[in-house]
């Protein structure tokens, strides 16, 4: 069967040429939308010759088809009027990389990841570095404090042992001194007995007499010496207890205590729960081997040892602060 094509018809749009085909078929747009599984408002666009951004062509191109297809509408005729009505568009092909500059990329992207991983290296290793110098020197610290430490005690008690020796030695010179007298004022007496007897019979009580008021003379004076050299002045016991350090440990801790003369105040080990009360000339220089197990008081005042406690170093610092 041969198809005429009427001039009038030649003009057509592809939307009026399907709907004219439906409307020979007495079809109605909801029962096209139906049978192609389309929404209605699809249908309505199609024979509107309106095109949906939402919907890709080539989806478009199917439906028309399809359509032409059910309202039997010749599909050479139909694609003909879509192709003057919308042109295909030759798709985008991107340029294919060649083998050559993928693999320049690669080596490039290796170089960066090597440079990357070095750099982190470098700064681990910067870092280890850095935590071993201050543990080394820390280390070291501790060992000079302990070896000053058994030093002061050495001395110290060497000290205490000349100071015995010497103890001794006087008492036993002062013994001899005793004896000495003693047999020297004997033969006194023997010799003067044997020169003058009448006069020694004669003055012996007067004698006896002024030794025996001597004596108390003697013990009446002595303690009231002893009572003046012993009392102590009142404005130099506040002096003392307003520079007063005084520590209380809560744990076993070394330190090193030093007044402005460089006199070693103290120097060695406290346990846990003992005190320490020290006075001295101003500023006092200190040195703590663990700054968290001691409680510090100055001229009544807690000294504050934070500072100290977070960095968990050996603590050296000066008191007063501000001389």
């Amino acid at each position: 069967m041969k198809t005429e094509t009427y001039p009038e018809e030649a003009n057509l749009t592809t939307g009026q040429i399907l709907r004219q085909a439906r409307e020979k078929l007495e079809l109605s747009q909801q029962t096209v939308a139906d049978r192609l599984c389309l929404k209605l408002s699809t249908v309505r666009d199609i024979e509107e010759d309106n095109t949906q951004s939402n919907i890709a062509l080539t989806f478009l191109r199917g439906y028309i088809r399809a359509y032409a297809k059910l309202v039997r509408v010749p599909e050479f005729d139909i694609l003909s009027t879509l192709n003057k009505q919308m042109p295909a568009k030759a798709g985008k092909v991107s340029p294919m990389q060649s083998f050559s500059s993928g693999k320049k990329r690669k080596k490039r992207d290796g170089w960066l990841m090597k440079i990357t991983w070095g750099v982190l290296i470098v700064l681990l290793g910067m870092t280890g570095w850095w935590w071993w110098q201050n543990y080394t020197a820390q280390q070291k610290d501790l060992a000079s404090m302990t070896t000053q430490s058994d030093a002061y005690n050495a001395q110290a008690q060497g000290d205490e042992s000349d100071l015995g020796t010497s103890t001794t030695d006087l008492g036993q010179l002062s013994d001899h001194a005793k004896d000495d007298n003693s047999v020297a004022a004997a033969q006194e007496e023997t010799s003067s007995a044997l020169a003058n007897p009448a006069a020694n019979s004669n003055a012996s009580s007067p004698g006896n007499q002024s030794v025996v008021n001597s004596v108390p003379a003697t013990t009446n004076t002595a303690p009231n010496s002893a009572v003046n050299t012993s009392s102590p002045d009142v404005n130099n016991i506040s002096t003392v207890n307003s520079d007063e350090l005084v520590m209380n440990f809560k744990a076993r801790c070394w330190l090193q205590i030093t007044d402005a003369n460089g006199k070693t105040l103290f120097m060695g080990t406290k346990d846990k729960g003992s005190s320490l009360k020290l006075s001295g000339a101003l500023p006092y220089k200190l040195k703590i081997g663990a700054p968290a197990a001691v409680d510090i008081q100055f001229q009544g005042k807690t000294v504050d040892m934070a500072r100290f406690v977070k960095v968990n170093r050996i603590a050296q610092l000066k008191l007063p602060e501000n001389n």
